[in-house]
């Protein structure tokens, strides 16, 4: 905003709390690329102004908003909720898919079966948790548990039997993830969180759910670089073909038939007189 020549500072109006909030927060419309600045030729010259003629100095009390507006057209605030709620760009979903660029067929499929250090941490911190959960809500509930002929009134050997058993599959968990096996680990995650309701079934779901979306990740990249599960099913039929067909044995050689000449013409010749 321009201050008129002439004016003093108290002529300008003053803004309030809430309006300096409001101009503080970020600028979600696409705005107009500045005005080019009108350069000046001498060195001592005047502040340079732009070319809508307006002055370049702001009144104090005006709070201008963040530049929020990147080199693309696009704001960061846009851009974070785009990502969000909306598909990715192309960029975003490459980067994800380089992590397993630099690893072999080999690799990907040994990394298929065996768990790293960060998937192999995660159970092995959730399943004494899952445990310990397991065997207090069964507590709580055994002892929240109303009297008999009432409705709501639960076998207690039934709560016993299911918060002891989804314990001991917790634990189960911690033991899968010791022997590094991703499909040993994804079972027991998903019956390690029943005794305990949604307090302990959700976050077991969400850890499985996790490790079975990396091997989906590493096993597209697979069969993109082996070329699908036709071209599997060809090389395995090329391999069963070569041994099926017979070898020759070490130490004997196979007579090879000597060339003989026509055969004999049986068509009857009479004698000549």
């Amino acid at each position: 905003m321009a201050r008129p020549e002439g004016t003093d500072d108290e002529s300008v109006p003053k803004l309030t709390l809430g309006q300096r909030i409001l101009t503080a927060l970020p600028n979600l419309q696409r705005q107009p690329h500045p005005p080019a600045m009108r350069a000046t030729s001498t060195r001592g010259g005047p502040t340079p102004t732009p070319r809508n003629g307006t002055s370049a100095d702001v009144d104090g009390d005006v709070v201008r908003p963040d530049a929020v507006i990147g080199a693309t057209g696009s704001s960061a605030s846009g851009t974070r909720l785009r990502d969000v709620f909306l598909k990715p760009p192309a960029g975003a979903t490459t980067a994800k898919s380089d992590a397993y660029a630099d690893m072999s067929v080999a690799d990907l499929r040994q990394a298929m079966k065996y768990l790293d250090e960060r998937e192999r941490g995660i159970p092995l911190l959730i399943g004494p948790l899952l445990a310990v959960l397991d065997i207090v809500l069964t507590v709580v509930t055994l002892h929240t548990n109303p009297p008999v002929g009432h409705k709501h009134h639960a076998d207690p050997g039934s709560i016993l039997a299911l918060g002891i058993g989804s314990a001991v599959v917790a634990l189960l968990v911690v033991v899968a993830a010791l022997s590094r096996r991703r499909s040993f680990t994804i079972f027991a995650l998903l019956f390690a969180g029943y005794g305990g309701g949604l307090v302990t079934m959700v976050p077991a779901w969400v850890v499985a759910g996790w490790l079975f979306i990396r091997f989906n990740r590493m096993q597209k990249v697979v069969v993109a670089r082996t070329g699908g599960p036709a071209a599997a099913r060809q090389a395995a039929a090329k391999r069963r073909a070569e041994r099926s067909q017979p070898r020759p044995r070490l130490g004997r050689k196979e007579k090879t038939p000597e060339p003989t000449g026509p055969a004999a013409n049986k068509r009857y010749t009479p004698p000549k007189a």
